[in-house]
């Protein structure tokens, strides 16, 4: 058997070196490669065993330059502790990795100009598409991705002006149905805490609340935004402001469970008692507020099968196929004892 070796000036095993190695040309390892069912299932044993023996790993970035597109996906998130951001990105990756393409990651740090900065690089390079996980742009930034020759996909919270493809929750009806359901439930001088979030993320969350409490004849002023992270320490500190500003207060909507569960652990601290003296509501249904005590009434984000849905709709648009523009996901309300 021949015996291979490494090129000294990359370290990598080539394409070439497969090709010697499997005994065929260059063009058909590609071929087998690229498309598999193009090539005898005997030759591609050939050369499957010939890449397994070499190690050879694909340059995609040779070949992004060769065909002229890119197979890299660049996903930019507001943080990197956003919430749904991991199970969305688990869905994008069960999708578009199969598919060949590659996902790199970026963080704005909810800054505008950061961001836009961040995209001009990124776009200068051969990328196959954007995504972008509830993130805020300027004016000038939108217009500049709407014109922009790739797929641009919003995921994470429904728009009214997307720039291209849009998947998922409407944040407005997932809140007004959370806040009808705690008035369904008695509850009449309710409060909303919110936290450092995309201010038109914070507009859907407020716009739902309104509309609700309206509805019941409702006063709609008991609400703090907190500049703070929405955790749990923002929760728990947060909780004596609106005591003090609204005693009366008999329920709190928290706008993430982290912060509700803050509420709660602030609640027990001074034996308040939950949901009898404080119901207390979050959002998101993450795995602490089916453990928590009382266990935490909140909504559902189905934010893996968000990712899953959104990777389906980018797969559809680079393969040339009729996709939805926007595909609005439903949230689920979870009832539980603490309210």
């Amino acid at each position: 058997m021949s015996i291979i070796k490494k090129r000294r000036s990359t370290g990598r095993v080539t394409l070439a070196d497969v090709a010697r190695h499997a005994g065929v040309g260059s063009m058909t390892v590609s071929r087998a490669l690229r498309t598999p069912d193009q090539v005898s299932d005997k030759l591609r044993e050939k050369i499957e065993s010939a890449v397994s023996e070499l190690g050879y790993v694909p340059n995609l970035a040779a070949s992004a330059l060769a065909s002229g597109a890119g197979r890299t996906i660049s996903v930019v998130v507001p943080s990197f502790t956003e919430a749904g951001c991991a199970q969305m990105l688990a869905g994008l990756q069960s999708v578009l990795q199969p598919a060949g393409f590659q996902l790199t990651l970026s963080e704005s740090q909810r800054d505008e100009e950061r961001e836009a900065n961040m995209l001009e690089n990124l776009l200068s390079a051969s990328l196959a598409a954007v995504v972008l996980l509830s993130t805020e742009q300027s004016d000038n930034t939108r217009q500049w991705l709407k014109n922009a020759e790739i797929p641009v996909v919003e995921i994470g919270a429904m728009r009214e002006d997307p720039i291209d493809i849009n998947i998922g929750i409407d944040y407005a009806d997932a809140m007004f149905n959370l806040t009808r359901y705690v008035i369904e439930r008695g509850y009449e001088n309710i409060g909303l805490l919110c936290a450092n979030q995309e201010p038109w993320i914070f507009q859907q969350h407020l716009h739902g609340w309104h509309q609700a409490l309206l509805r019941s004849h409702f006063s709609p002023h008991r609400v703090i935004n907190a500049a703070e992270p929405a955790n749990f320490s923002t929760g728990a500190s947060v909780l004596p402001e609106f005591i003090l500003a609204w005693p009366e207060i008999d329920a709190l909507i928290c706008a993430s469970d982290e912060l509700a569960c803050g509420v709660l652990y602030e609640c027990q601290r001074r034996h308040i008692r939950v949901p009898s003296q404080l119901a207390v509501v979050g959002f998101g249904n993450r795995d602490v507020s089916q453990v928590c005590q009382p266990p935490l009434t909140t909504t559902a984000v189905p934010f893996k099968e968000i990712g899953i849905q959104a990777a389906n709709a980018l797969l559809a648009r680079l393969n040339q196929q009729t996709t939805k523009a926007t595909i609005p996901v439903s949230s689920v309300l979870c009832k539980r004892s603490s309210c």
